[in-house]
């Protein structure tokens, strides 16, 4: 069957990274609400939608209309993240929406819609860009951690609800992304000397988690489901 591939959040970071690498070999749906990074990819001979994914009925319009151009997916990858870091004393209501929506809320209706017959085929694969830190929350990022967690478990639920369709994840450790880079005051030079010390195998980047992504959506690991695969060097050993 031809390969359709939507991937979800892939202005920068690990979503533009597996847009880019997909490309190569399949039909490439890229969803993403900054319309100026989506150019670049459209050059690439990626069909590109500007959308936000916490808007679900433009979600939903955008999934249909993929669908109805380039036929049912062969695989979706969900790569949107939203990091917060604040101590729980410090959270503010309107802090909750901007960490659940984007990290749980928005893959979680994502997953509906994959579950539709519709939508994707019959032995597709949904992958989702999860964290380390929903194994193992730290102070500061415990809403991050808790709706990272929450994504876990919609990866293993969804492995056993939605048979043969397989679910899978990749945790990642600290990458040197956009999102990360927003907060240099903590992720210094003292941090990334800190964490190469404590990965037996060396930092984790945005190239080998995708090398992850790209096996875990082939046929070689066709009886891979409901596993989030850590890639972080061993840090968290």
């Amino acid at each position: 069957m031809t390969q359709h591939v939507l991937v979800v959040g892939a202005s920068s970071g690990v979503g533009r990274a597996v847009a880019e690498r997909l490309a190569r070999s399949a039909r490439v749906t890229a969803i993403a609400r900054r319309a100026d990074r989506l150019a670049a990819l459209a050059e690439q001979d990626v069909a590109v939608v500007n959308c936000d994914v916490t808007d679900f009925a433009a979600l939903e319009a955008a999934i249909d209309d993929a669908v109805a151009r380039a036929g049912q997916f062969s695989a979706v990858v969900y790569c949107a993240g939203a990091q917060l870091i604040k101590p729980l004393r410090s959270l503010k209501a309107a802090d909750f929406p901007s960490v659940m929506d984007v990290n749980l809320l928005a893959p979680l209706f994502l997953a509906r819609c994959f579950a539709s017959q519709k939508v994707s085929q019959g032995n597709a694969v949904f992958c989702a860009v999860s964290s380390v830190a929903g194994q193992r929350p730290e102070p500061g990022i415990v809403a991050y951690s808790v709706a990272k967690a929450g994504l876990d478990a919609l990866i293993k639920g969804m492995a056993k609800e939605l048979g043969p369709r397989r679910a899978v994840g990749v945790a990642p450790g600290w990458l040197d992304t956009e999102m990360t880079q927003g907060y240099k005051h903590i992720y210094n030079e003292d941090f990334k000397t800190a964490l190469a010390k404590r990965s037996p195998a060396g930092v984790a980047t945005v190239e080998s988690v995708v090398d992850v992504i790209e096996f875990l959506l082939s046929e070689k690991a066709r009886h891979v489901t409901g596993e989030i695969i850590t890639v972080d060097g061993g840090a968290i050993l």
